[in-house]
């Protein structure tokens, strides 16, 4: 109950941030009363021994309303004068005993103070001086004294008597054994000067400035507030305990010899301003430095101090040490702790990065839905990023670990084969292996750009579902029918089923992201071969042919229900600021060498110093418009070579180029007006004659058309033009006035027998009988005679090579028509010579030769060599 007390007649204002304590004394000293009497009077009870806690540290609420009304200040403005504001921030109170806990927040009893200031303030304290943060005066420059210059006593130390009755600047103490007062004048204690540039002042300052955040009540929206003060006692104190000459060079050397003389192990807080400053201006530039490789290479030699206790801690004990403290800290800790880790480990906690963290066994989560989100394969760009300029044994062993050390940031285990089933590897990967060979060639980044991309995955929306890709076996991807479709297309050659299948694999992995090794059916590579077939595509298509390819892989994923892009990979961007081993590749330098001046990928990669891969995946996002013109492998596209009349490709080309040309208006004008036949159409638009005929037929045109002219020629002139002078039907058509097609007609209505084809003319029966016997089975047709003409000259030479020479043709030829002789006249004709002998005839030989001799007059006309007949080897045997 407040309604029987007095107010004081002479009331104090507080001064700002002043102590209760002070404040109590100087009312005391304005009113000429005793301190008991002072706390008589505001309801504050005393002890029978005349002592009483230290107010300072806390007020029960009814003691405040008490003093309020008595002292006529606000009871919030007097529990502001305690250390309860700072308590859970700055420092820890006992909640039932008015003491301040030593063993958290570097909790410390006593006041320092300024004497400067006290002088100033005609001896009132301020509250901060009780605080282990303060450490010096801003204002006058200056580390803050602890004790009494005479009696040597930490001031405002231990309970506080009501009987005492001097001013608020003389030291209190009792000196034994004589039991009087120091009575010493505070104000003129000697105190250390700092320099204007002093860190140890800015550090001070730095700290005021979370005080004032706390006072002003900021605190309880700031909870880190608290970490940052206990970052500051564990930073602190760990640079007092292992501290060494020379690790204050920046410091006041007053300083700096009092840091070096200090004997603590920095558990509790020293009394020394100087050692204070020293511990707290290092912990705060720590801090302040945050990831600047300086500041971690500082942390990495006090590491090093503690490396024997360091090496004896799992990383587990070390986790638990600090895992108290603000994340800041405990980052920076980790990425001291980086060079002291195993490449697995440095990934799980990520102390490559600058946002370390340690794992937690909640992240099995977050790992499996990771895994959704990788393919098997890592990434083509981010293996060109991550792939020395050297290159590495095995490319697919080598993206295939990577994409398993994705799922490493945060695991809380070290297995790799769960991770490795998580991406359905059917086989063991070296991951280790993989990683400590990146390391000691020293591309650490490639580490930081994996935890950069596992944390991407984890924050970002991924538009691929890879877990489900990893599912589809490729099944109806890219028939023969399409393929030739997508070649006509873009002007690529179609090839033969090898590059179908290579084309259909390079389609599925680049739909899927899955390992070829493990694909289903025919999709999987068995081979080096077949490995090499995929791995060449990139440089075998073209701008056209890649766009068509995604455009088809985009339908066929669409086909199956999934409305996903074909590809994708994490924004390069992820990668600024990492030193990775694969740079940048030069995309004109690259088209050059292997588009233009025709150098094989590999050559031209180590002309260039980077990797195939890098080359590979250049060419993928710049395709070329006219690709690998290799003449060891052929080129798909390549203008001086003509797609073959009679393939696939051919067919496909000729009915889309039908399709725009053959219009119905251009036929009307060509077939119906100007009358052409489909041999003079398929001359001017070079397409075949078969493909014109259907497309009439199709129009209906060959019915509309009128019938042409009757042909009228003397059947006498004709047979004897054809069947005595063999005349073919296009020179005779030509003379006539017509298409061979109609003579054609003509001979078989007036019963003229055509000859065979292909130029073959039989011998007559008159011409049977006037020659030998013996020669006459040979006489087939009328080319007959050529070959015995042959046979007769091929005997006058050493070997068929030396006569195939004289007569033009090859020794294949020769060898093939006399072969056809033997057969028709059933005897063998000529010697198969041995190394060293010459061409000699049997005796049958001899007889045809010399029958052939004595029928010269019964042959026809002109058959012979001399007299023009084609070379032999045009001649069918």
């Amino acid at each position: 109950m407040t309604s029987g007390l007095r107010t004081l007649p002479i009331r104090v204002a507080p001064l700002p941030g002043e102590a209760l304590d002070s404040w109590l004394e100087t009312l005391a000293h304005r009113s000429m009363v005793s301190f008991r009497e002072i706390l008589i009077a505001l309801g504050l009870p005393g002890r029978r021994d005349g002592n009483l806690p230290d107010l300072t540290r806390y007020l029960e609420p009814e003691q405040a309303e008490q003093a309020a009304v008595v002292s006529g200040v606000p009871a919030d403005r007097l529990h502001a004068m305690t250390l309860r504001q700072y308590d859970g921030h700055a420092l820890v109170l006992h909640p039932h005993r008015r003491t301040v806990n030593r063993m958290q927040l570097w909790g410390r009893n006593g006041s320092r103070y300024c004497p400067q200031c006290l002088h100033e303030h005609d001896g009132r304290w301020q509250l901060r001086w009780r605080l282990p943060w303060s450490f010096a005066c801003t204002r006058h420059r200056i580390l803050l004294p602890h004790a009494c210059p005479s009696c040597n006593q930490r001031t405002r130390h231990g309970r506080v008597s009501i009987f005492r009755d001097l001013p608020p600047h003389q030291c209190p103490t009792t000196l034994k054994p004589s039991g009087v007062l120091c009575q010493t004048d505070l104000t003129l204690a000697p105190a250390a000067a700092l320099r204007e540039d002093s860190p140890v002042l800015a550090s001070q300052r730095w700290i005021n400035d979370l005080l004032d955040r706390v006072e002003q009540g900021q605190a309880q929206s700031l909870p880190a507030l608290r970490m940052i003060f206990n970052d500051l006692r564990a930073l602190a104190s760990w640079v007092l305990r292992i501290a060494e000459p020379d690790d204050f060079p920046t410091l006041d050397p007053h300083v700096e010899q009092a840091c070096q003389d200090y004997a603590g192990d920095g558990q509790f807080s020293p009394s020394s301003a100087a050692v204070t400053a020293g511990g707290l201006t290092r912990a705060v530039h720590i801090l302040q430095q945050g990831s600047d490789k300086a500041n971690i290479a500082t942390l990495r030699t006090l590491l090093e101090r503690d490396g024997e206790r360091l090496d004896l801690m799992p990383l587990g004990d070390i986790n638990r040490r600090w895992r108290g403290h603000s994340t800041a800290l405990q980052q920076l800790i980790w990425q001291a702790m980086d060079t002291r880790m195993a490449n697995v480990d440095r990934l799980r906690f990520r102390s490559c990065t600058t946002r370390p963290r340690p794992p937690h066994k909640m992240n099995e989560t977050l790992t499996a839905a990771r895994a959704g989100r990788v393919p098997q394969l890592l990434w083509r760009g981010w293996t060109a990023r991550f792939l020395p300029a050297a290159g590495v044994r095995n490319i697919g062993n080598f993206r295939a670990a990577l994409a398993v050390a994705l799922l490493l940031p945060g695991a809380s285990k070290r297995h790799f084969d769960p991770l490795i089933s998580m991406l359905g590897h059917q086989a063991q990967l070296d991951v280790h292996y993989t990683l400590a060979e990146l390391a000691q060639q020293g591309h650490d980044g490639v580490l930081t750009g994996l935890c950069e991309i596992a944390d991407y995955l984890d924050t970002q929306p991924v538009p691929i579902d890879y877990e489900r890709r990893r599912g589809l076996t490729g099944e109806g991807l890219l028939p023969a029918d399409d393929w030739v479709s997508i070649c006509t297309q873009t002007g690529v050659h179609s090839g033969q089923e090898t590059r179908l299948l290579s084309v259909r694999r390079y389609l599925y992995q680049r739909i899927t992201g899955n390992d070829l090794r493990q694909a289903p059916g025919l999709l999987r590579i068995t081979t080096a071969e077949a490995a090499g077939g995929v791995a060449v595509v990139p440089f075998r298509i073209t701008a056209a042919l890649l766009g068509t390819l995604d455009e088809y892989g985009e339908n066929y994923l669409r086909g199956l229900g999934i409305d996903e892009p074909l590809a994708w990979e994490p924004p390069a961007d992820l990668a600024a600021g990492l030193c990775l081993p694969g740079g940048p590749v030069d995309v004109r330098r690259a088209h050059r060498l292997i588009c233009d001046e025709g150098r094989a990928p590999a050559v031209a990669a180590k002309e260039m110093g980077v990797a195939l891969e890098s080359i590979r995946h250049c060419f993928e996002q710049h395709p070329p418009s006219s690709p690998w013109p290799s003449k060891s492998g052929g080129s798909w596209v390549d203008p001086s070579r003509p797609v073959a009349r009679r393939s696939r490709l051919a067919a496909a080309q000729a009915r889309q180029q039908a399709h725009t040309v053959l219009t119905d208006e251009f036929l009307r004008s060509e077939y119906l007006d100007a009358r052409k036949t489909v041999r003079e159409i398929a001359s001017g638009t070079r397409l075949p004659k078969r493909l014109i005929s259907e497309v009439l037929n199709q129009s209906g045109l060959i019915a509309s058309r009128e019938p042409s002219r009757k042909l009228i020629v003397d059947e006498q002139w004709l047979r004897e033009q054809y069947t005595r002078q063999a005349r073919t039907l296009a020179s005779i058509a030509t003379e006539l006035d017509t298409s061979p097609t109609t003579l054609t007609r003509h001979l078989r209505a007036v019963g003229i027998e055509l000859r065979p084809r292909g130029g073959q003319r039989a011998v007559s029966r008159t011409e049977l009988e006037s020659v030998p016997p013996l020669i006459r089975p040979a006489l087939t047709d009328r080319r007959c005679w050529g070959r015995l003409q042959r046979f007769r000259a091929a005997m006058e030479h050493r070997t068929l090579a030396e006569a195939s020479r004289h007569l033009g043709t090859t020794r294949s030829v020769l060898y093939t028509q006399f072969a056809a002789l033997e057969r028709d006249l059933g005897v063998q004709l000529y010697v198969r010579p041995r190394r060293g002998e010459s061409l000699r005839p049997t005796q049958a030989g001899q007889a045809v030769m010399d029958a052939l001799t004595d029928s010269e007059g019964a042959r026809p006309g002109g058959n012979t060599i001399e007299d023009g007949i084609p070379p032999a080897s045009r001649q069918n045997p």
